[in-house]
């Protein structure tokens, strides 16, 4: 209650006295502060006026600035309040680097310490940024910001309203100070500093972000390849697979791992199933696709099945059948479209009943399987498919191109062996004409002679 009543006491003096002085309590305070940061510090403060309300000082090669200023409040017209307002600059505090209380504008570089991001807005080179930051550093920074801090053009800056309490400017100028040595003289370059966050950070995200970085900026350092040795054993699956997507064939194990893990997230183990079809020869990746399908639910088997049918694992028939009959429409569709990849002509009764699904992703990919292995058989039930239903222009289209796929794999069919029948549906479909016709000589077919 009492600081609160002094705090108001100063805030209505300071509308009273001139820029650049301070009352006596204010100014003993002050004076008091500062020979508490002489010590603990060591700067040399320049001498001042007893009732001036700035210091300037320097410790090793910063420049110290401690101010007392009047600022209006925000929210009151006429009300006035006392700031502290430190500043500490030097020649080796990074110009290109920037923090300061996040403002949501959403184009800051992310450390991956979603705190931390949540909290601080920096900028600069990325590399060097991520390099920089490492847990203890971003813990000060924060710190510093709580307290009205920033850092802009190698200087760093912290104004808030003071509570003119004991130790206050020594902490201030302790924090702002360790920032300054820390942001001049990191130990280590930006490569081994990268690496050394990617391997120990305790957030999987700084350590993601820092081994991306190092994959990006500094991919022939033995930095790069050692780090990413380690980090196949991490903890985080996306790191791990971060490790071994930039390892190659050293890293396929992990992948093997990521594939076919319950636990792994969907998106993870999906990019690992891809990695591993495109690394591996297709009698090692099918089996361990087929466990990958068999272990997941969502994107990781879809990508399973893509991959399989890519490349032609016929052992995967079996599976992919029973996927287009009970899998979800979106696994069903990936199914199908495997199928004719594979070239499955024993799948043209569960490509039917797909047809007649009322989801229009898996319908498109069956008849589109069916204009690949379908057989003569399914002409007339997609014919009839056709007739029954209002459908959408790109199944119709793709109907027709199916059957008039089938209609061209048919025994017999050669270049102008084609006629034009005319179907209960409507007219223009392609039939293959008897045996004997000329060449280019199509002809209209009435119901009665088809039958």
């Amino acid at each position: 209650m009492f600081n609160l009543l002094l705090v108001e006491a100063l805030s209505f003096l300071a509308r009273l006295l001139p820029v650049g002085w301070v009352d006596r309590s204010s100014s003993r305070w002050l004076a008091a502060e500062l020979e508490g940061a002489s010590r603990e510090q060591g700067i040399r403060f320049a001498p001042r006026s007893p009732r001036s309300s700035t210091a300037i000082g320097a410790c090793e090669d910063f420049s110290v600035r401690v101010e007392l200023e009047r600022k209006r409040a925000a929210d009151r017209d006429n009300q006035y309040w006392l700031h502290l307002c430190v500043t500490i600059a030097g020649p080796r505090i990074p110009q290109g680097l920037a923090f300061a209380a996040e403002r949501g504008t959403g184009d800051d570089v992310l450390t991956g310490d979603t705190v931390f991001d949540d909290l601080v807005e920096v900028r600069g080179e990325p590399s060097i940024l991520l390099a920089l930051l490492d847990r203890e550093i971003r813990q000060k920074v924060s710190e510093f910001v709580r307290l009205g801090g920033r850092l802009e053009a190698g200087r760093l800056v912290c104004c808030a309203p003071t509570s003119f309490s004991s130790g206050e400017i020594v902490r201030g100028l302790r924090l702002g100070l360790w920032l300054a040595r820390e942001l001049s003289s990191p130990g280590g370059g930006v490569c081994e500093r990268l690496a050394h966050n990617a391997r120990v950070d305790s957030h999987s995200g700084v350590r993601l972000w820092n081994l991306l970085q190092l994959h990006e900026q500094f991919p022939e350092t033995p930095e790069a390849r050692d780090a990413s040795q380690e980090d196949l054993v991490d903890p985080s699956p996306w790191v791990r697979l971060a490790a071994a997507r930039f390892l190659k064939d050293e890293g396929l194990e992990a992948l093997e791992h990521l594939a076919q893990d319950r636990a792994v997230p969907e998106s993870a183990a999906a990019e690992a199933v891809a990695l591993l079809a495109a690394r591996c020869p297709a009698e090692r990746a099918g089996p361990l696709l087929l466990t990958a399908l068999k272990a997941h639910s969502g994107e990781a088997r879809r990508q399973a099945v893509e991959e399989l049918g890519r490349i032609r694992y016929y052992r995967a028939r079996g599976p992919m059948i029973v996927l287009l009959e009970r899998a979800d429409p979106r696994t069903g569709a990936a199914a199908a479209t495997a199928l004719a990849a594979l070239g499955d002509v024993t799948a043209e009764k569960t490509l039917l009943k797909a047809v007649e699904s009322d989801a229009r992703e898996l319908r498109l990919a069956a008849v589109r399987a069916l204009g690949t292995v379908g057989s003569a058989a399914s002409v007339e039930p997609l014919l009839a498919f056709l007739g029954s239903r209002r459908l959408d222009a790109e199944t119709r289209q793709g109907i027709h191109d199916a059957i008039g796929a089938i209609q061209s794999r048919l025994a017999g069919a050669e270049a102008g062996q084609l006629s034009l029948a005319d179907t209960s549906p409507g007219s223009g479909w392609l039939s293959v004409a008897a045996l004997g016709a000329g060449h280019g000589q199509l002809s209209l077919l009435s119901e009665r002679k088809k039958g």
